[in-house]
């Protein structure tokens, strides 16, 4: 049995979907650190199973609801510590270490390669064993001295009662020259603090600088204006002065910031203005930043500055990249400048006070926690005034400028978000976690922790772990048994640049000890990704990745099984995985989509990133003789649907657009079989070509009906096959779309799609005149732009208005674009596209 068949999809998503919404309640040792495009560990214990086990395991074995529906059972719930010990699995990407740490928990050895020294760390401190009792009792007692030397900088006087309360967040603006005027603007989005809920006031603050008390308490919904009671200005509260690019003076004057800084030569300057805090009674509130506040930021620069060399503090240049130019834009030179003082000088005696604990292991485990802490304290953090809390540095995988931060408390002991408690408190319970794994599984309609017998996470499973590039694995040929991995998206992911915000802190806490941390910034050179700043594009992707599979064909046995998800859905990014997966000499066995993230995750929260993973399943079968792409399609169609039937009995709810993406691989592996010996024309064939064929098989057998003629372009024939379907979520769109080599986003450019994620709908001929007018306005009748369902839609707006259409006929029609329009003159009921390509031009 294949492994794939072994897969309980719809369960796999299940259990994916939920991990994803709270990962750190379903699998706590993930909330260790932060890293990027995290798979879920639910995904990969099922895959490890179904590639460890023998080919007696069913799909039902692994994992299955019970006859009375009330619970899960099967292999993923049982301990496997003792029965694959003997397997040997490589992650050659190792990343945010889901792969070593699941194959781990299922007994297997581990080997990992990762160029990253952040993530490197992250997988090192996943798996390295401690005294969970000591680290609990380190971490309290270093919170404990560090509040007691910097708490008092974090306190405020409540204006109500004169009592010291608890700062939780300090509000900062960006200030501006007007470069018209020369005022000085506080650059202001909006003047809302909080808004007003059942139990609680909202809370506004006067755009004034120089009113004496600007926060204002309102037992009412915020109004449209206001009028401040202290300096009589009015304002819209939910206006600002400034929006992500522009700001406005109060004499009207409107201005680029990033022009601005550059014309000034200034990086951004920040002022406070107000406070939220908790009383002693556990109340928040908010009030106006004032002199006391003042004084305590002034004091936390003077003593940042006495004890600056003394501090770990990240000196070093931000370097250029897609994601860093953002920030250089802004003309922020050193990682430091992303800090406030009294941040830098907390952090700074934070990872200070881990250094001095006794027990190294003990002292880097709290390093990671503090280092975790920092996604939620510098100034590229925003108020969120709807949950009433400050976002994460990477709400996005991007640097975001803020030109409104919030500074927030790491010292707090209320327990919101931004307390280095709550991070040091995340560590300890990873690690408990590794010596006492459990899954989150729903019982009886509840969710409940089932714990895994006899099963723990264990160091000596760690065979090899290194930092460097896997383009040349330190391993003997045919000595690993699996390769499981998750390879980089391409362009989609800048790890490097976005792991720097960590690695400059990391740098300056480890380097002395570890080779990994001692260069100054992370290392780029081998990093495999497309990136325009530094230079790497496609044929740098290709060769890298091509390195790493060939290594991995090496490495594995010959009876061996690479896997992989990938997670993308730019057409360049898939063409140039698979070319080189079929370059290393590896042949393509199936593919199979599973959730990978939330709907409502913000990195997903656009069209720009597919909700799924694909899994890509791979081995070393030889290639076999020459074929032609015709006898290839010829073979394919009939293959095809008998695994129609097969999957569609085994997956009883795998639904049309899924179907598409498992034929796809289906045709991948006819194709890389024969690879490189395929031919058109006497030419060899390329795995694009390959992909735009197998489109049309694919349409013809899940929907036979559609069988448009191959010329016609991919957006139209796709657009052609969307009417058929619709309405349909944007989801199930993206996976048809995907086994076409588009993408929502390609039909969305042509206004061809309208509506929401769960209602995505075709857009008429009428709805799209205007769009295709200025296609032929700025190009002419034989643009070359023009998709054919542009022209055959704008020669049926000319019928139906009884305009001419002879000059568009003669330049237009041919057999092709009548089998379109007789197809849509089928589907939409409407005759008049069938009509119009039937007039002659002695009509006109």
């Amino acid at each position: 049995m294949e492994t794939w068949d072994k897969l309980p999809l719809n369960h796999m998503d299940d259990l994916a979907e939920r991990e994803k919404y709270r990962v750190d309640v379903y699998r706590p040792i993930y909330s260790l650190h932060k890293w990027w495009a995290r798979r879920p560990g639910s995904t990969f214990r099922i895959l490890g199973l179904a590639a460890l086990t023998d080919d007696s395991t069913t799909k039902d074995d692994i994992l299955r609801m019970n006859q009375s529906e009330t619970r899960y059972e099967g292999m993923y719930l049982q301990s496997q510590e003792n029965k694959f010990s003997d397997k040997t699995v490589l992650d050659p990407f190792a990343g945010g270490g889901t792969t070593l740490f699941e194959l781990n928990r299922l007994g297997a050895q581990t080997i990992g390669y990762e160029l990253n020294p952040v993530a490197w760390w992250v997988n090192k401190k996943n798996i390295d064993e401690v005294d969970t009792t000591e680290l609990q009792a380190s971490a309290e007692k270093l919170l404990k001295s560090v509040q007691k030397e910097l708490g008092s900088l974090y306190k405020t006087t409540d204006p109500r009662t004169g009592r010291e309360s608890e700062i939780l967040y300090s509000f900062q603006t960006q200030v501006l020259p007007c470069l018209t005027c020369g005022e000085k603007v506080q650059l202001l989005k909006n003047r809302i603090l909080r808004k007003k809920g059942k139990t609680q006031s909202a809370f506004i603050c006067c755009p004034n600088p120089d009113c004496d008390d600007r926060v204002h308490e309102l037992n009412q919904e915020i109004p449209d204006q206001f009028e401040c009671s202290a300096c009589g200005t009015e304002f819209d509260p939910s206006d600002g002065n400034t929006t992500r690019a522009k700001y406005t003076c109060s004499n009207g004057h409107k201005h680029d910031i990033k022009e601005t800084l550059n014309r000034q030569n200034s990086k951004p300057e920040f002022e406070y203005y107000a406070i939220q805090y908790v009383t002693p009674q556990g109340e928040r509130r908010f009030k106006s930043f004032d002199d006391e506040d003042r004084k305590k930021a002034e004091k936390a620069s003077k003593q940042l500055e006495q004890k600056f060399d003394q501090l770990p503090i990240p000196t070093q240049k931000i370097p250029s990249g897609d994601k860093t130019s953002r920030l250089t834009a802004r003309n922020y030179e050193r990682y430091h400048e992303l800090f406030s003082d009294r941040h830098l000088l907390t952090y700074g005696t934070l990872f200070n006070r881990a250094r001095e604990v006794e027990n190294d292991n003990i002292g880097e485990f709290l390093v990671t926690g503090i280092s975790h802490a920092l996604k939620r304290g510098s100034l590229l953090i925003r108020w969120d005034f709807s949950d009433n809390k400050g976002s994460s540095v990477f709400p996005r995988q991007s640097y975001i400028p803020r030109a409104q931060p919030v500074e927030g408390n790491p010292l707090n002991s209320d327990g919101n978000i931004v307390a280095v408690e709550n991070f040091l408190i995340n560590v300890v319970e990873a690690k408990e976690y590794c010596e006492r794994p459990f899954e989150k599984m729903k019982e009886n309609g509840k969710v409940v922790p089932h714990y895994v017998q006899n099963e723990s996470v264990s160091q000596s499973r760690r065979r090899q772990l290194e930092c460097k590039t896997s383009e040349r694995l330190n391993l003997d040929d045919e000595s690993v048994d699996f390769v499981i991995t998750d390879p980089p998206y391409y362009d989609n992911v800048q790890y490097s640049e976005l792991a720097g915000y960590f690695y400059s802190w990391l740098h300056q806490v480890l380097g002395d000890e570890y080779d990994e941390f001692a260069p100054e910034h992370v290392p780029t050179a081998r990093e495999i990704v497309a990136n325009s700043r530094t230079g790497k594009g496609e044929d740098f992707f290709i060769e890298s990745l091509t390195n790493v599979f060939k290594e991995s064909h090496r490495v594995l046995k010959e009876d061996g099984e690479l896997m992989f998800t990938y997670h993308h859905n730019e057409n360049e990014a898939w063409g140039v995985i698979l070319q080189a997966l079929v370059d290393s000499g590896f042949t393509i066995t199936g593919a199979y989509p599973v959730q990978s993230e939330m709907p409502s995750s913000m990195t997903i929260s656009s069209l720009e990133n597919a909700e799924y993973d694909i899994l890509i399943f791979a081995n070393k079968d030889e290639a076999e003789d020459e074929i032609t792409l015709s006898e290839l399609q010829q073979n394919l169609f009939f293959e095809l649907q008998d695994i129609v039937n097969e999957e569609q009995e085994r997956h009883q709810n795998l639904s049309q657009a899924d179907l598409g993406v498992v034929l796809r691989g289906k045709c991948l592996y006819y194709y890389s079989k024969h690879y490189p010996e395929v031919y058109s024309d006497g030419e060899k064939v390329g795995v694009e070509e390959v992909l735009e064929t197998v489109d049309g098989i694919i349409e013809q057998v899940i929907e036979g009906s559609t069988n448009l003629p191959k010329d016609l372009d991919s957006i139209t024939r796709a657009y052609a096959a969307f009417i058929r379907r619709a309405p349909e979520d944007a989801n199930s769109l993206q996976k048809h779309l995907l086994a076409k080599n588009l993408n929502v986003d390609d039909l969305e450019d042509e206004r061809l799609v309208k509506g929401g994620r769960k209602d995505k709908q075709p857009i008429s001929a009428d709805e799209r005149i205007t769009h295709i007018e200025k296609k032929l306005n700025g190009n002419g009748i034989g643009a070359v732009e023009l998709l054919d369902i542009d022209k055959i839609q704008y020669l049926y707006h000319l019928y139906k208005t009884d305009q001419n259409t002879a000059e568009y006929l003669k330049e237009w029609k041919n057999d092709d674009l009548q089998e379109l329009a007789e197809f849509l003159s089928e589907v939409t009921g409407d005759e008049r596209y069938e009509n119009v390509m039937e007039m002659s031009l002695s009509q006109f």
